[in-house]
């Protein structure tokens, strides 16, 4: 393969935070690839995830994108003292904002997605294996830290740790757990027309509570305007979900509770960028999450 310019004018999907570089290249037979330039400090998952996207390319689930190898089968190899990786260019439609959140075919295709996932990681779950993710420890990990940076913003959270420690935590031991993208939200989803064409940024990947992607999912949905959670997007995904018996009665009873507990994930990344304005947006919408949980949790019963 023979790269021959680089095409910086073309879009890249996705976050450029874990890469040192990465660029669209072009090669003599007019192929486009993305090249990414790795840090040595993340190799190891870099790796682990090349080879998780290379099995569920492998057994049909071409949306999740693969890395290629070199002549030696090497995902990451090292190349004039750099970690290097490729895998093909895919490009897409616009997402137009907010309106997507009223598109049902989008459900129907993460549904399809998901439902893809669900089946290759229990077919051959050792592939898949990674010590569990608690999100449980997670939650409390990250309060403790905000609580000592700003207890003034650890007070307006403060409610949100309180009904998850009564009405969440408890029940986490019950929750099946399974591989999850860990990340899934429209913005890592590359779209067609009316298609999934690739679900990028896998970096968060792993065992989870089985619902999680679909969790996070909804929260983002809602973050662009609550009512989206009501939406046909959201309806469609549900109803197919449920359909397909993929999920169990616990996931289920408690989704619209791991849907709050999920942002607290966001607030971590807000908290990272020290984004104030998404910090006070951030407890706004969980207000508004847990003001109307039974109203949530109505809403996805009705999905079905």
């Amino acid at each position: 393969m023979s790269v021959v310019s680089f095409r910086p004018d073309l879009p890249l999907a996705g976050s450029p935070e874990r890469t040192v570089w990465r660029s669209v290249v072009e090669t003599a037979d007019s192929q486009l690839f993305v090249l990414e330039k790795i840090p040595s400090i993340i190799y190891g998952r870099k790796r682990r995830i090349a080879g998780v996207l290379k099995e569920l390319s492998d057994q049909g689930l071409q949306q999740a994108g693969f890395y290629l190898p070199d002549v030696h089968g090497e995902f990451i190899p090292l190349i004039a003292h750099g970690l290097w990786q490729l895998c093909p260019y895919v490009g897409g439609v616009v997402l137009d904002r907010p309106a997507y959140v009223m598109d049902g075919w989008r459900g129907d295709a993460v549904a399809g997605f998901l439902i893809g996932l669900h089946a290759i990681s229990s077919r051959n779950p050792a592939v898949f294996n990674t010590p569990p993710f608690s999100i449980c420890a997670y939650i409390r990990d990250l309060f403790a830290t905000l609580s000592q940076r700003n207890q003034t913003v650890a007070e307006r959270y403060r409610p949100f740790m309180d009904h998850l420690e009564k009405r969440f935590f408890p029940e986490r031991d019950r929750l099946p757990i399974r591989f999850c993208h860990g990340d899934l939200h429209p913005i890592n989803i590359i779209w067609g027309k009316r298609s999934i064409r690739a679900v990028i940024d896998w970096e968060f990947c792993g065992i989870k509570p089985e619902a999680y992607d679909l969790a996070n999912l909804l929260g983002c949905l809602g973050m662009e305007h609550p009512q989206s959670l009501a939406g046909p997007f959201a309806r469609r995904l549900i109803s197919r979900l449920r359909e397909a018996e993929i999920f169990s009665h616990e996931s289920w009873n408690t989704l619209h509770d791991l849907v709050l507990a999920i942002r607290f994930a966001w607030l971590s990344e807000w908290m990272r960028k020290n984004d104030q304005p998404m910090i006070r947006l951030e407890a706004d919408y969980m207000s508004l999450l847990l003001e109307h949980r039974q109203d949530l949790k109505s809403i996805l019963s009705r999905a079905a």
